[in-house]
């Protein structure tokens, strides 16, 4: 069997200034869409290998958040979370994303640099098959011009980020989790 690439794939709502990456999971719809709305699965799969995701707090509704720490194998500690706006089972996540304080306050980005306090989150859940094509896509929201171009100078550290999450998600839904 062949693995999908992880590369941005041209969405038609898209812009060309959004990132977007899609992925081939080789597991069913509900499966795939309970690992992102699941606490206790999304903490064994989110984030760059090598971190631990601990996720403080989770409502999945809109007008929910998540709240979520990742613990970086340099000791560092980096917050998130999620504001939902949209929750449609088993297809769609929209919510907005952002870096946060241990409070969940918004925070601007530990990494130093312009970078937009906000990114809408758009992720889409379709069958293929017997598989599950998942498809996000990351827009800045209220990012200046400089913001902009710093977050479109990263989509290839972003692919690199989101295909060390999606291949950890591979091995949770190989599980059977």
């Amino acid at each position: 069997m062949r693995k999908e690439l992880n590369v941005p794939l041209a969405d038609p709502q898209a812009s060309a200034a959004d990132f977007v990456i899609s992925r081939l999971f080789k597991a069913p719809r509900q499966l795939v869409w309970n690992a992102w709305t699941d606490q206790a699965l999304l903490a064994r799969w989110f984030g760059p290998k090598g971190t631990a995701t601990v996720v403080e707090s989770f409502d999945l509704r809109p007008g929910g958040m998540v709240h979520s720490r990742m613990d970086t194998p340099d000791g560092h500690r980096l917050w998130a979370r999620f504001l939902y706006r949209e929750v449609v089972e088993p297809s769609r996540l929209v919510y907005v994303h952002g870096f946060a304080d241990a409070a969940a306050n918004p925070a601007p980005s530990p990494f130093g640099g312009p970078w937009p306090m906000e990114l809408l989150t758009t992720v889409v859940f379709e069958d293929e098959g017997d598989a599950t094509r998942m498809t996000l896509t990351w827009t800045p929201i209220n990012a200046s011009d400089e913001e902009r171009a710093a977050f479109e100078a990263s989509f290839t550290s972003m692919q690199g980020g989101w295909g060390g999450s999606f291949d950890q998600l591979d091995e949770l839904l190989a599980a059977g989790d």
